[in-house]
């Protein structure tokens, strides 16, 4: 990892035995911002109609798309057309409501990194998967690699764990069947996997802050948006105040830089119920429609809010990600006002073995695959963490 910069210091993996070990303070982050507020859930009420959030969804949306209107030509609806005798209404032209407004992010003078990774699948049983995270972990800490190594990993200012910690694997249900005298020795498989995760929190957080979502196999409420994991299950890790569980989706601003993602249910559901194949093309069409998840209520599950619509994007991202995707992509897009957007794919780590890190002076966007090293990746050649 991070060889353009570690290969000027030395050619070799690991550093020489010696009696005083270098040692390299952690870049830190100079300001953070939590602005997930907007998706936690007060008054936890299921007795509304969903009607509540088509009403509030239009009424919070029309304006954006009267001003979209306004700027090219047709009505507030954002539609142009005619009604037929037959009562059908023939439309001409649309316009999204574009991007939103996007505050400039803060130069930056030095490199520093955020780390994504998702889809840690613990539980699932497979052993390259754990050799993977536990190599992820140890380059984070600067448990592994030469000095230059270690010097560049310090760069590394906030980790993201993007949902699905847990494998699917254990979100058995044949206990649900089974007589009650059958199951009572047993245990859930997720106990063990929550018992892992712990142990590789307290590892990460001991290191550097982390950010926690929760994803569609993890043990918290289903439908969108998802609540933070309870801290009860980490009994080693909340013990930091560097680990934060937060919401899915997840927005904060680091170091001027504002980021906005989810664990990818929003996006898999209309990879699975549209046209579009590539999901940086969802990505970015959601940014379009100014909403993060414009399936939901329909075939996604969310809350039934009746006053605000938490969904749709109040300020423009700098790096809008998703998490669990099949294969890594990343790309930037520009807006008509000057926007500047990131979009990163982040691929399911526990069948990639890739996470992705973002330089937030420059963002840019690198996979970085830890599945194993063999005799040409001495070098760790593909894992280069330059600017």
């Amino acid at each position: 990892m991070f060889s353009e910069q570690a290969a000027q210091r030395a050619h070799t993996l690991l550093s020489p035995p010696s009696a005083s070990n270098a040692t390299f303070a952690r870049v830190p982050v100079v300001t953070y911002t939590n602005s997930s507020q907007p998706f936690r859930l007060g008054e936890r009420s299921f007795s509304r109609q969903y009607a509540h959030i088509y009403a509030t969804r239009l009424i919070q949306m029309r304006p954006f798309l009267v001003s979209r209107a306004q700027q090219r030509w047709g009505t507030v609806l954002a539609v142009l057309g005619s009604a037929g005798d037959d009562g059908k209404f023939l439309v001409e032209d649309h316009c999204f409501a574009g991007l939103a407004p996007q505050k400039p992010a803060c130069p930056l003078d030095t490199d520093r990194f955020v780390l994504l990774v998702s889809g840690l699948g613990l539980g699932g049983g497979g052993g390259e998967s754990l050799l993977g995270t536990q190599l992820l972990v140890d380059v984070v800490t600067g448990q592994l690699g030469d000095e230059g190594e270690q010097c560049s990993a310090a760069h590394v200012s906030r980790v993201i764990l993007a949902g699905n910690l847990l494998s699917h694997n254990t979100q058995s249900r044949d206990s649900i069947n089974k007589a009650k005298y059958l199951t009572k020795k047993t245990q859930a498989a997720s106990v063990e996997a929550v018992k892992m995760l712990d142990e590789i929190l307290l590892q990460l957080s001991a290191s550097v802050p982390v950010d926690v979502m929760p994803g569609e196999f993890d043990p918290t409420n289903y439908t969108l948006p998802q609540q933070p994991l309870h801290p009860c299950m980490f009994p080693l890790a909340t013990a930091y105040s560097t680990l934060q569980l937060v919401t899915n989706p997840y927005q904060a601003t680091i170091d001027g830089v504002r980021f906005l993602g989810t664990s990818g249910q929003n996006v898999s559901d209309i990879f699975r119920y549209s046209s579009m194949e590539d999901h940086l093309e969802i990505l970015e069409w959601t940014l379009q429609v100014r909403h993060i998840s414009p399936t939901a209520p329909d075939t996604l599950g969310c809350y039934p809010f009746y006053k605000t619509d938490p969904f749709i994007f109040p300020e423009c991202p700098h790096v809008y990600f998703c998490g669990n995707t099949p294969s890594f992509g990343s790309k930037i897009i520009q807006g008509p006002e000057d926007q500047t957007v990131l979009l990163v794919a982040v691929p399911d780590f526990s069948t990639t073995q890739t996470a992705c890190l973002v330089n937030l002076r420059s963002l840019a966007c690198q996979p970085i695959s830890f599945s194993g090293f063999g005799a040409e990746d001495e070098d760790l050649g593909g894992l280069g963490l330059g600017p």
